[in-house]
């Protein structure tokens, strides 16, 4: 990609505010090279954040929980999908729980070494809820939909 195309793009209008039209590309002068180094790491924090909370948190932890449960409920301890689940499940729910008292809950981990704000769990929850349904995710509709 060559600077002309990059310095040509611009992020869309917020909050009133006009176009920012300065798109940081790697450079030799110092100046620039730092800059561009920032916007990097600003970029990698934000979007080691994201991995955490939604990729990891909600699509890892959060979403194994409805599965534990319904097959705890309904599956005997001798029916051979529960004897092959149990090892994976064993202890997801306990994690669920510590992570939820040391990570993601106000100054927490999460919450201290990258910058989701003040509340990572309500932003968790929200994601949880626009991104992610049981009865969308369950059999049927799954394979329905793919």
């Amino acid at each position: 990609m060559t600077v002309e195309l990059v310095q040509d793009k611009t992020r869309p209008p917020m909050d009133g505010k006009p176009q920012w039209k300065q798109v940081y590309v790697p450079s030799w002068d110092s100046t620039t090279r730092w800059l561009w180094r920032l916007a990097k790491t600003h970029v990698l924090a934000h979007d080691a954040c994201y991995h955490q909370l939604v990729s990891h948190w909600l699509r890892t932890h959060c979403v194994t929980k409805p599965y534990i449960i319904a097959s705890n409920r309904q599956l005997s301890v001798m029916h051979p999908i529960y004897r092959l689940l149990h090892p994976h499940f064993r202890y997801t729910i306990e994690i669920n729980a510590l992570a939820r008292e040391s990570l993601i809950n106000v100054d927490g981990m999460i919450e201290n070494s990258f910058s989701p704000g003040k509340y990572p769990l309500e932003l968790c929850a929200v994601a949880y809820d626009l991104e992610w349904r049981f009865d969308h995710q369950a059999l049927p509709a799954d394979l329905i939909s793919r």
